[in-house]
């Protein structure tokens, strides 16, 4: 299969599936091709669907938005193949959600979708896998207990296929990411001491 193949293929696609082909088409494409380190794939494949298969079986891909949107729009369950810190599995729901509890005894119930009475909790180190692959619900910083699990510094939570992840992120003297991920740099620091 070629890139132009790939693109009629998509282009007949329709109904509630039409946007998401082509955003995938968007991102894995670059001046007339797909990116260099998809191109083995399309080759290998005979439709859009195999294609996009091929490249989420690649490990070497698992950080490609490509492979993210895939992983997303087909609902794979795909958190194992990454190294998570800890993995905590079957952590029953409490009305269709699970409770975070911050250390001054306040509550905030995050959502959970899907069916079942239980979901999984991952804990990773910042960058530790695909967040595209993730909805983000909120950001977090102090002691939190959430299902048992102790919870101690900054993190992003994320919600996937009844799974709940913690991402850890380091912070600076600042109280801002110390990588600078996700912040605006404006030359003023709106942190200073006056």
């Amino acid at each position: 299969m070629d890139y132009q193949e790939l693109k009629e293929q998509i282009a007949a696609v329709s109904g509630s599936k039409a946007k998401d082909y082509r955003e995938l088409l968007a991102m894995s494409g670059v001046a007339g091709n797909v990116w260099p380190e998809l191109r083995e794939h399309l080759a290998a494949a005979s439709t859009c669907d195999e294609f996009y298969e091929l490249v989420y079986n690649d490990d070497a891909c698992r950080y490609n938005n490509v492979w993210a949107m895939w992983a997303k729009m087909k609902k794979k369950k795909w958190l194992d193949r990454f190294e998570a810190d800890e993995v905590f599995h079957n952590k029953l729901l409490d009305d269709r959600g699970i409770f975070l509890q911050s250390s001054d005894g306040s509550e905030i119930l995050i959502p959970m979708t899907g069916r079942g009475l239980s979901c999984d909790l991952y804990l990773f180190k910042e960058n530790g896998f695909n967040e595209k692959a993730a909805d983000l619900f909120c950001s977090i910083y102090g002691k939190h207990t959430c299902c048992g699990v102790e919870l101690d510094g900054a993190y992003d939570i994320y919600r996937t296929n009844r799974a709940l992840i913690f991402e850890k992120w380091e912070i600076d003297k600042f109280m801002r990411r110390a990588n600078g991920k996700g912040q605006m740099r404006t030359g003023v620091d709106c942190a200073a001491v006056w």
